[in-house]
């Protein structure tokens, strides 16, 4: 794994990315995925596509998520209300620190 600086944290999610390879790291929970610099703005769109209320489903658990699809057709997050709204709010700091970086 690449030396990461970390972009954002919150809850049970890390972002943090490789100042020489440029790739992004999301950690959640036991997840870890590797993305490209265009993967995570694909990602965050995908995040941002629709509301929570829009979107959601029942699932088995009695609650209501939303799937989110990762650049690996195999693997898709769901995420209750909550879950979801702090991922939405990690993945935007995340893309702000990056432009930080950048500019630094």
């Amino acid at each position: 794994m690449c030396e990461t600086r970390m972009l954002a944290h919150k809850g049970h999610t890390h972002i943090g990315h490789c100042m020489q390879c440029k790739t992004v790291f999301l950690w959640h929970g036991n997840v870890l995925l590797n993305f490209t610099p265009d993967d995570f703005i694909h990602f965050s769109k995908a995040l941002n596509r629709g509301k929570f209320s829009e979107c959601a489903l029942p699932f088995p658990d009695n609650q209501e998520r939303v799937i989110v699809h990762t650049p690996c057709y195999d693997i898709s997050f769901t995420f209750t209300r909550a879950e979801w709204e702090v991922m939405v709010a990690t993945v935007q700091e995340a893309l702000l620190m990056q432009e930080v970086y950048t500019l630094v």
